[in-house]
């Protein structure tokens, strides 16, 4: 540790039904090149033996151990609340999250920290790994490479918005009240990363990938559900009070409308979740913004008689073109 009592870098690990992953997870954690850093993982009362795991490989760096923490709620609080008591408990300049089912290559943190020091930003940002069926893909997240500032590519999913993806000043967090929405379980990150890029004084990146972020196919994420989709509305909902709060809600109404609107398509074109009214009523501003959205022909064809409620005939356009592009996906070999 820094002669100041400092860490460097303070990464917070959520721990919930990670059993079969939190191994690799802090191994590639205590593996680190960086020396002052601390560790924080928060049990949301996990039913699983997820802290037994951890704790018997913390029994095998022996000089990591001072450096961990591990905090307990009493009973499940949820993702938001977790992240928030991980928060609160970090001693580092920079803060970072990682997931327990994922993992992180060795020399991560200490080349966030060197740029964040070298720039004097309050974020760095990287590009990331996606983990799927045993394929690789690397995803850019240069901030810079596209037109429009960050928070515009975040809502339009040109950037992800995941706090793991980026090294944070903490006084970012402290200066400006930002805290995890409480509650939800989706996109909570998204309302968090718009709050921390909009008063951000410097952002900076590494042209490198450190992130591995594991897809599951039995990952309760990888079929949306009504819970997933009220809480994504929820997001949303923080996120425009957010904005208009801070004055900037014109800056970004389009970009944030596209956003909805790839939310709230499920009630249409979902048959499980179908649900008219609530396609009808949700930001029904961003029915008629269409010709601002990049959206493929077909499919604005299908959302402009959905707009005039030919449901049946739009719901039919919509999917015959999804299953089109599917086949041609597979014919040409694009994921």
């Amino acid at each position: 540790m820094q002669a100041d009592n400092m860490y460097k870098v303070s990464v917070i690990v959520l721990i919930y039904k990670v059993e079969k992953y939190i191994e690799r997870c802090a191994r590639s954690l205590f593996c680190q090149t960086m020396q002052d850093i601390e560790y924080i993982f928060v049990n949301d009362c996990t039913p699983d033996h997820s802290i037994q795991v951890l704790q018997s490989v913390i029994d095998e760096y022996p000089q990591r151990k001072s450096d961990i923490k591990i905090i307990s709620h009493e009973k499940n609080m949820g993702s938001g609340a977790a992240r928030n008591t991980g928060l609160e408990a970090a001693g580092g300049e920079y803060v970072i999250y990682c997931d327990g089912d994922d993992w992180v290559d060795p020399d991560m943190y200490e080349k966030l920290y060197i740029k964040a020091r070298e720039d004097n930003a309050d974020i760095v940002m990287c590009d990331y790994y996606e983990e799927k069926r045993g394929k690789r893909i690397r995803y850019n997240q240069n901030p810079f490479r596209y037109k429009g500032n960050i928070v515009e590519q975040m809502l339009v999913g040109k950037l992800h918005s995941s706090v793991w993806g980026a090294l944070v000043r903490k006084s970012l967090y402290e200066d400006n009240h930002i805290q995890f929405p409480v509650g939800i379980s989706m996109w909570e990150d998204l309302c968090t990363s718009v709050r921390l890029h909009c008063f951000a004084h410097r952002v900076s990146y590494v042209e490198e990938a450190f992130y591995h972020y594991a897809i599951y196919m039995n990952s309760v994420s990888h079929h949306t559900t009504m819970k997933q989709l009220e809480d994504m509305i929820s997001a949303c909902l923080l996120v425009e009070s957010f904005f208009k709060e801070q004055g900037i809600y014109s800056s970004y109404h389009i970009p944030f409308l596209r956003r909805c609107f790839y939310l709230k398509k499920a009630f249409l074109v979902n048959k499980n979740l179908r649900n008219l009214n609530l396609w009808r009523e949700l930001w029904p501003e961003s029915n008629t913004c269409l010709e601002a959205f990049q959206i493929r022909f077909y499919h604005r064809i299908g959302y402009y008689l959905a707009n005039l409620e030919y449901y049946r005939l739009a719901i039919g356009i919509i999917k015959f073109s999804d299953k089109v592009d599917d086949c041609l996906r597979m014919l040409i070999g694009i994921r």
